[in-house]
């Protein structure tokens, strides 16, 4: 097995991983956890991020009740990606 690099030459996983990831894009980033646990993938390459996730717990109920409460159920996510981006509609789902 290979040593790993270390020093300013070193690249991380993630910075492989979002390498390929355009300048202009932004990040939708989706947890059930709190939503800055992801937002930091954003300062990888200088992304936009919107995060998405759980700000408040406690609350109870289904898990798509809970989804939709904080906003990362299906159709969240797609309305989000809508206000991101121009073009067409984006067709939500019928739940």
């Amino acid at each position: 097995m290979a040593a790993r690099r270390s020093g300013a030459d070193a690249t991380s996983h993630i910075e492989t991983l979002l390498a390929g990831v355009p300048p202009h894009c932004t990040m939708i980033t989706v947890t059930d956890g709190h939503p800055l646990t992801l937002a930091w993938l954003g300062s990888v390459w200088g992304h936009r991020v919107a995060p998405l996730g759980v700000e408040h717990f406690g609350q109870t109920g289904t898990i798509a009740d809970l989804y939709r409460h904080f906003g990362i159920d299906a159709n969240s996510i797609a309305a989000i990606a809508q206000e991101l981006v121009p073009g067409p509609p984006i067709r939500l789902r019928a739940i």
